[in-house]
């Protein structure tokens, strides 16, 4: 139903998320799947969609793909 209200947002995730790569990196341990799920939040904010929730990374991955998931008909 492509649902956006936010639960926790994407501007309070990029904080946790640079956090986590902060100390990742101080510890010398790699953390590819957080860098890379920070740079497709980064893409979101970008857009000015940084109060929106979790959720809304499948429209970071629309736009780098060029085209909308549209949800099945129910008919």
């Amino acid at each position: 139903q492509r649902d956006w209200r936010p639960g926790f947002t994407i501007d309070l995730q990029q904080k946790d998320l640079r956090l986590v790569l902060e100390a990742a990196d101080a510890s010398g341990v790699p953390v590819p799947g957080t860098s890379l799920i920070f740079q497709l939040y980064r893409t979101l904010q970008a857009q000015g969609l940084g109060s929106e929730g979790n959720h809304a990374l499948v429209k970071a991955l629309e736009h780098l793909a060029g085209f909308a998931i549209e949800p099945p008909s129910l008919a």
